[in-house]
């Protein structure tokens, strides 16, 4: 066997363990990758409830990463209430940083969820608080590999404006 041989099967080696080592420590980042969803009711009408969510993405790695820009969905008892626009956007996530994405809006219809939107509406005209679940759906890009992640939570509404009093028009 010739000595060009050992050498490249030697880097060739080295580099797959390299490969490998670094996937794990991508993986290990990935999920670590905190998520805080936060939502407030925004807008109230005959048309329907938008949502506003903001989302502070917390990585406390010391990889770098980016990652596409979130799609929210919304749920209430397991039935999709409403999900925001697709934004074709990259996000840099720095090592040891936290990066917060603000106004994203979901709107759900009347017509779509009513029976959503009655537990809704009769929920918010009683004072008492609604629990939704906010799916954050996003791609973590790594320059040669992209992985999909998710994050669900529930979270409490809260009113903007009119110092919490809800109206139609609010």
């Amino acid at each position: 066997m010739s000595l060009t041989k050992i050498i490249a099967g030697t880097v060739i080696g080295a580099g797959a363990i390299a490969g490998i080592a670094y996937l794990r420590n991508i993986k290990r980042a990935q999920v670590q990758l905190q998520v805080i969803p936060n939502a407030n009711i925004h807008k109230l009408s005959l048309e329907g409830l938008t949502i506003k969510v903001d989302a502070l993405l917390k990585n406390p790695t010391g990889a770098s990463f980016k990652i596409k820009y979130p799609f929210i969905e919304i749920t209430h008892k397991g039935v999709l209430a409403g999900s925001s626009q697709v934004v074709n956007k990259d996000i840099k996530i720095p090592a040891y940083g936290q990066v917060l994405i603000q106004d994203m809006m979901v709107k759900i219809p009347v017509l779509s969820f009513f029976s959503v939107m009655y537990d809704v509406v009769k929920s918010l005209l009683n004072n008492k608080a609604i629990v939704f679940t906010v799916g954050v759906i996003t791609t973590i890009d790594l320059g040669f590999s992209q992985l999909p992640y998710e994050h669900k939570q529930d979270v409490t509404l809260k009113h903007e404006g009119n110092g919490g009093k809800k109206t139609a028009d609010d």
